[in-house]
């Protein structure tokens, strides 16, 4: 549920300005992409980041320094598939059906279930990558279910698209827009987001 406290709002700013920055770009060249569905887009990837706890810089600069902190990898690591399957199993799978959902929405280009489904499991991958620096846990499992829940949201789409014909098919220009939104949200929390900064130096003064 999102709560949005000073730090909130920070974070909301470290993922949504690079990417308006691409927006902006996009439109002085001529693009016709809507906003509002970018926005869309961009806040729920923002959220995904938040709710996984996608590591950043942060994580590596303030990590405990000393005894058995001197790696760099902090999180437990899992790569056998469906050894334990617990209750965010499936949180993980309902987590990506907006993906799933949004990107064949607003992207012609991810209209192959294919495309869409890559896209799901490499969001998920890059994720579960950066997860390393942190203390949470990467976890195979997640990619697995994050990949079906963009499969299952791509499924919907798909039925709705067919149900509501070219009014569940907002077209956007750029083959490969919807990586760089992505990787740029990403990016924007990874180098920017320092909540501990934020809350101690910044905050104070703005607030």
């Amino acid at each position: 549920m999102l709560n949005f406290s000073q730090e909130t709002i920070y974070s909301i700013l470290c993922a949504v300005l690079p990417c308006a920055i691409y927006y902006i770009i996009r439109k002085i060249k001529g693009q016709k992409t809507s906003i509002l569905p970018i926005i869309i887009f961009v806040l729920y990837i923002w959220q995904v980041y938040e709710l996984t706890g996608a590591g950043g810089l942060s994580d590596i600069i303030y990590a405990p320094q000393g005894g058995d902190n001197q790696s760099i990898i902090k999180a437990t690591i899992n790569l056998v598939p469906f050894n334990i399957i617990e209750r965010t199993f499936f949180l993980n799978i309902l987590m990506l059906i907006p993906l799933g959902f949004l990107v064949p929405f607003i992207w012609k280009n991810y209209r192959k279930c294919y495309k869409t489904v890559l896209l799901g499991a490499g969001f998920s991958l890059l994720i579960e990558i950066s997860q390393l620096i942190t203390t949470r846990a990467t976890d195979i499992n997640d990619l697995i279910a994050n990949t079906i829940g963009a499969l299952i949201g791509y499924i919907l789409w798909k039925i709705f698209s067919l149900l509501f014909g070219e009014r569940m098919k907002k077209s956007a220009d750029g083959n490969s827009d919807v990586i760089w939104y992505i990787l740029l949200s990403f990016f924007g929390m990874f180098f920017l987001y320092y909540p501990f900064w934020f809350s101690r130096y910044i905050a104070p003064l703005i607030f």
